[in-house]
């Protein structure tokens, strides 16, 4: 049964494409956003463990690609994007990763549909006050679909839904979601003691 809802689930935003007003007018609402402030709860889902990885934490971003993700909880981690280089730090075990090389990290991690929508096919409906989004890519890549929601007038989706190329999901739910309130600069820096270990990889 489970199998069979899920093709549904798929027929239903292959044959019902969004309208081209509704992703235009999300288009200019998006251009409009200047910084995010908002929280986060997110499940991940893997083939290793019985009971999703849940954790909660707090997302920033800033225009143009300035982005924070704050692990907190069970998971304690900083994730930062900088415009240049992504920071994946772990306080307690006092180590980070830099990756150089991902121009396009930003435009999905602050959910940019004019970015996005270069990369992937868009599909959708509008149901009741909610505009449901489906991407896929259009080249092979680490993603194999994204599912959206936007509720209301919102530019900012409240829930995203990603399947990875091991077909491992990972949901996210944001809420107190603030747009255009005052972000610092001092946010998408990385600050960390001198005895951090630091490992560097480019995927250029």
């Amino acid at each position: 049964m489970k199998v069979i809802a899920a093709a549904l689930v798929l027929l239903f935003f292959l044959i019902v494409p969004a309208s081209a007003d509704l992703i235009e007018d999300l288009k200019a609402k998006q251009a409009k956003i200047k910084t995010v402030r908002a929280d986060f709860m997110q499940e991940k889902q893997t083939k290793l463990l019985v009971k999703p990885i849940k954790s909660t934490g707090s997302f920033s971003y800033k225009q143009p690609d300035r982005i924070r993700w704050e692990y907190t909880g069970s998971v304690n981690m900083q994730v930062i994007y900088d415009g240049k280089e992504l920071w994946i730090y772990y306080p307690d075990l006092g180590e980070a990763d830099k990756i150089s090389g991902l121009p396009r990290y930003a435009s999905l991690m602050q959910f940019d549909i004019a970015s996005l929508s270069s990369d992937y096919d868009v599909t959708g409906k509008k149901e009741n006050d909610i505009l449901k989004l489906r991407f896929v890519p259009k080249a092979k890549g680490p993603l194999n679909m994204i599912l959206m929601e936007f509720r209301g007038q919102s530019p900012f989706p409240d829930n995203i839904h990603l399947e990875d190329a091991n077909g491992e999901l990972t949901r996210i739910s944001f809420r107190d979601v603030k747009l255009n309130a005052e972000v610092s600069d001092d946010t998408f820096r990385l600050r960390t003691g001198n005895s951090i270990r630091i490992r560097e990889r480019s995927l250029k």
